[in-house]
């Protein structure tokens, strides 16, 4: 960020702490508990409520709560919220954690109604890298990971099973049938390994007569399905749209179908509209039930492609700003699952090897953005042997609280020039963040940028790593690197 003739070593620590370059930074496992993720969950009257209250900080931590809903208790070494709660309300609830290093106290909102998802949905799906070969033994130890990479302590909650865990054909009575030498031990037992980790599982069926790896759809099998996940102890489903109908009103009744079914199952069901944004499900997709719905054909790991169905993130990041209004809790665009981490060897997202990966840099504005336009944040990547880069994006705390603040406002675009995209983003309680993306090939300098409101506005920001208050003559002598994302926070101070 300084000129290389011009060394500045003063500045260049200032910068250290003001600049928000994302890959310095990891979540760690010591000090006092340290309370993250999702501060609202939504979980539907009389069915299982699983939550777990993401902290970390040095373990063992101890959990205790205050004015949990009658039906509810916590597993005071985990922080792991099972029960049923039978009647619907909005219950204040406030968790104490503790350790050796101090104590913290958190209000955490249980609305029990009829909205799932009122933060952006956190988890992992097996779809982009893995495709086809999947297996119980792997989604167990991806589980496992996601417990001791510290990612479930930073809100990731869903492990979400994609397509290919089907047998060739259904039960003699219609229900759906797992593959027996994929998943040896049945769905329900799967899924009780993943709920005893406190976390959820998910998985994929299709509007249509086959799903997109051509596995038996759930055309036709709404009701059974649906009925049939709940007994598995399912707590998510994709709905994707292949070998249906192109129709927007026959894939909005097909979807209302399979909606109902969900609500009808006596489970908290949350219902994932994948029709690829043909359709503009953006208009429509919330009243069949869905809780977020993909706005954009799939996502491949490129940074920018004119292809029309191999989405790169730029494509998709200016569908997202197109849309952003039509996102709010309990219903979000989804701008397809994460990249981070697969450097090009997504079985789905390289493209049989046409597309190389990312840089890192490239992943976190990747994460960035994700995290700023509220979409429902999937890692792919194999979490069992993610490298430190791949690791430090995902659990990012500064960023994921970004996402998951519970005002659940998009960003917007508010400017695009010279190279340079802007957004900005309420929080709760009046704060703002405002980012700034490099999306040109060329080095950016931030130095006659801002207007003198934008200027007046940044002089009060804090770098949203640091919590440091950045000048307005530092913010002008920052550079910005080809396809970088820098974010800041005013706090109308």
């Amino acid at each position: 960020m300084i000129q290389p003739n011009k060394p500045n070593t003063k500045l260049l620590i200032l910068l250290a702490f003001f600049v928000y370059s994302f890959s310095a930074f990891a979540q760690s496992n010591s000090g006092a508990p340290q309370f993250n993720g999702p501060k609202i969950t939504g979980n539907y009257p009389n069915t299982d409520f699983l939550f777990t209250v993401p902290v970390s900080g040095q373990k063992p931590i101890s959990f205790k709560a205050e004015n949990l809903p009658a039906g509810l208790s916590i597993d005071e070494s985990t922080g792991i919220i099972t029960g049923n709660v039978k009647e619907k309300g909005i219950y204040a609830t406030t968790i104490t954690a503790t350790n050796a290093a101090g104590t913290n106290k958190q209000n955490i909102t249980i609305n029990i109604g009829d909205k799932l998802c009122l933060t952006p949905l956190m988890g992992w799906n097996t779809w982009n890298v893995f495709t086809y070969d999947i297996s119980e033994k792997m989604l167990m130890e991806m589980a496992d990971a996601m417990v001791s990479s510290g990612m479930r302590d930073l809100g990731y909650q869903y492990i979400n099973i994609d397509d290919f865990w089907h047998a060739d054909v259904r039960e003699k009575n219609g229900k759906p049938k797992v593959d027996s030498v994929k998943f040896p031990h049945g769905m329900k037992y799967l899924s009780d390994y993943i709920h005893s980790k406190g976390l959820k599982l998910g998985i994929y069926s299709c509007a249509g007569t086959m799903t997109c790896g051509k596995r038996f759809g759930g055309y036709n099998y709404e009701e059974i399905d649906a009925k049939t996940y709940a007994e598995w102890g399912i707590d998510l489903l994709k709905y994707d749209y292949c070998f249906a109908p192109w129709g927007r009103k026959t894939a909005e009744e097909r979807y209302t179908k399979m909606g109902t079914a969900l609500k009808n199952s006596e489970r908290s069901i949350v219902f994932s509209v994948c029709e690829w944004g043909i359709r503009k499900p953006w208009l429509w997709a919330k009243n069949t039930g869905g809780s977020y719905w993909r706005i954009t054909p799939d996502i491949f790991d490129v940074w920018n492609h004119p292809a029309v169905w191999q989405y790169s993130v730029m494509a998709i990041l200016k569908r997202a700003e197109k849309v952003s209004k039509y996102s709010f809790p309990g219903g979000w665009n989804d701008m397809d699952m994460m990249l981070v981490g697969n450097y090009g060897n997504g079985k789905a997202t390289s493209a049989n090897g046409m597309f190389k990966g990312l840089t890192d840099l490239e992943y976190e504005s990747h994460m960035a953005l994700w995290c700023l336009f509220n979409s429902p944040l999937l890692a792919s990547c194999d979490l069992r042997t993610m490298n430190d880069a791949t690791k430090n994006i995902l659990t990012n705390s500064n960023l994921l609280n970004i996402s998951q603040n519970t005002l659940g406002k998009s960003a917007k675009l508010v400017s695009k020039k010279n190279g340079i995209r802007m957004f900005e983003k309420e929080l709760l309680g009046g704060a703002k963040i405002i980012a700034v993306l490099n999306y040109s090939e060329k080095e950016k300098s931030l130095k006659g940028y801002f207007n003198k409101k934008e200027l007046s506005e940044l002089n009060h920001a804090q770098n949203v790593l640091s919590g440091k208050n950045m000048s307005q003559s530092e913010l002008e002598t920052l550079n910005i690197k080809p396809h970088q994302t820098i974010i800041f926070k005013l706090t109308g101070k």
